[in-house]
């Protein structure tokens, strides 16, 4: 879930728009100890009645050595951000996974296929863990077209991965100016917006792991995740243009690289 869930807080691209915009690329760095370590081009297409969001990310370099990680994510749905499909395929060490959720009418889940180790399986958990929830990128998109509409982001949103609900937790913390041109493409005032997750349904660990530890730590030094929103050059949506993880073993940072619509 970690990679999983850094990449996405990178997605976060989708705020609401006036009609019908051009779809838009956007392509991004993260870095660990000042080595990029994941690169990530991402596609949004958000229209009045539709949107389509379409990612790929991957670690690169000596990383791609040590971490080798992919993952491919793509949403389809409808107004409001109701999803209608969401399919991730995952890649770690050699091994894939693939799922794809399905919902009918769109925002209600229906139904999840699961193949893991060449096996196929339909609802491998009891989909009630997912009832009333969202797939992640859906959900950050909402928050960002609560920000795009009010200039402000906040709120909770119940999302679902692939075998656990959890809320997703936005609370606004302001803005700041952002200056570091050697790394990303976008300099001046951001917004800032920290994310939570609070485990809900499913299977959960005692013991924080993963994300979850991570969090906790940052959390007890008052440094929960942070998107950092602005809009990179005249007549672009606002897009993330960093975000900022905190960890016990050292700071990740992502950066916008570049955008195009």
């Amino acid at each position: 879930m970690r990679l999983a869930l850094l990449t996405a807080l990178v997605l976060a691209a989708t705020p609401a728009m006036a009609a019908e915009p051009a779809p838009l690329k956007a392509t991004y760095g993260l870095y660990a100890g000042g080595v990029r370590m994941i690169e990530l081009a991402a596609s949004f297409d958000i229209k009045s009645k539709t949107y389509e969001m379409d990612t790929d990310a991957r670690t690169i370099g000596a990383f791609s050595k040590i971490l080798p990680w992919t993952g491919q994510f793509k949403t389809t749905g409808e107004a409001g951000f109701k999803p209608t499909r969401h399919d991730y395929t995952v890649s770690w060490r050699g091994k894939v996974e693939q799922s794809t959720f399905l919902y009918e009418p769109a925002g209600t889940f229906k139904s999840m296929t699961l193949t893991k180790e060449g096996k196929t399986t339909e609802n491998p958990v009891d989909t009630a863990i997912a009832d009333g929830t969202r797939d992640l990128l859906s959900t950050i998109g909402l928050m960002l077209d609560q920000y795009g509409k009010t200039g402000k982001c906040g709120g909770d949103v119940l999302t679902f991965d692939n075998a656990r609900s959890f809320i997703v937790r936005f609370i606004d913390i302001g803005e700041q100016n952002l200056n570091n041109p050697k790394l990303s493409s976008y300099t001046g005032p951001a917004h800032g917006c920290s994310v939570e997750i609070i485990p809900q349904k499913g299977k959960w660990p005692k013991k924080p792991r993963g994300w979850l530890r991570i969090q906790q730590d940052a959390k007890a030094g008052g440094r929960l995740p942070v998107l950092w929103l602005a809009t990179p050059r005249e007549g672009a949506m606002p897009l993330p243009v960093r975000v900022d993880i905190h960890t016990k073993y050292g700071d990740v940072f992502a950066h916008l690289k570049d955008v195009t619509q």
